[in-house]
Order: C-alpha cells, then structure tokens, then sequence
C-alpha cells in the first residue's frame, strides 16, 4: 500500500468544494476506465458509487490520486461483475487506439489475442497502455510492490506475445512513451 493512505492529521476535514474540485478533475479518467470493464448500462451506476465510497474516505488520506480512485473503481467493478453474474464483456474497439493506425481486421485479431488473457494479465496491461499509469501508480492500483508489477508486467507481455503467435499475428509491442511508466 503506498505511504500516500496515510490518515489524514490536519484538523480540518476536506470541504466539498475541494471534493468538488477533486470529481471533476478525475471524472472523465474514472469514466473511461469503468467503461472498459463494465456493460453501458452499468457505467453510471459503478461510477456514482466509485465517488460514493471515494467521498466517505476523501478525509482519511492526505493525498488522494486517480490510482486510489482506480482502486476504488475496480471494488466497485468487480462487485458490478459478481452482481451479473460474470455476463462477457464487449471492448469497444476504438478504445484500442490501434483503428486509426490498423486495419480493422488486424485489431480485431489483437483483440482475439488480449481476450486470451487471463483477467489479471489483461488487468496489467490496460492500466499500462490505456490508463497510461506509471508502475508505481499501477501498484497501489493493485495493492502490489512495484517490483512485483514490473515482474507481472513483462509475464503478461510474454503471454500476449504468445497469443498474437498462435494467431499469426505481427504486432510490435513496445514500452509505452509516457516517460513516467519507466519507473523500477
């Protein structure tokens, strides 16, 4: 867990304004990553309680960040998939950011391949190249230290890898270019 969820000493409690200010600044990141993990008609519901708990809990950290809201976000998203009853996911494949530079026939069979993951690789790699987190951020996202991300993060890497090969799949998969995702 990250020294930034430390209890919050000051003796003045957040105000609602700072709250606020806090929800419209990450609203659109928390968004687009719920998006991701749950059906449409779910979005609103996981994100309205993602700020709930976010809310009740503002006071307690001294420094709240979009990792500790993924955090939260991924409680709720998962609370959202045991609620329906694991229903398969639909990734939207614009979401890929690979349509504009790919055929769609080729994003289509690195989508196949990403499927083939399992949750926790697939999980590793969406916070990497669509959150575009830095490793240390992705640790306290999953409660991990960063050297068993980096860990995690070159298996999950070598996995899809695989899984492009067995589908005849060419794709060039680098590190990210976010100078902040180069972290040890």
């Amino acid at each position: 867990m990250s020294t930034d969820q430390r209890p919050n000493n000051s003796t003045r409690p957040p105000t609602r304004s700072q709250f606020e200010a806090f929800y419209h600044e990450h609203y659109p990141a928390v968004s687009r990553y719920v998006t991701r993990r749950v059906a449409p008609s779910s979005h609103d519901d996981v994100i309205a309680a993602a700020f709930v708990v976010a809310w009740r809990k503002f006071s307690t950290v001294t420094n709240p960040s979009l990792a500790w809201l993924y955090r939260i976000a991924s409680y709720e998203v998962a609370s959202e998939h045991r609620r329906r009853g694991r229903q398969a996911q639909v990734v939207e494949l614009n979401d890929l950011h690979l349509v504009d530079a790919a055929p769609v026939g080729d994003v289509v069979d690195v989508s196949r391949a990403f499927n083939q993951l399992s949750e926790s690789d697939a999980e590793l790699l969406r916070l990497v190249y669509w959150e575009n987190l830095s490793r240390s951020e992705i640790a306290e996202v999953l409660g991990l230290s960063v050297n068993a991300v980096n860990v995690r993060y070159h298996r999950a890497l070598e996995r899809f890898s695989g899984a492009l090969s067995r589908l005849d799949v060419i794709a060039g998969i680098a590190e990210p270019t976010n100078p902040s995702t180069q972290e040890n």
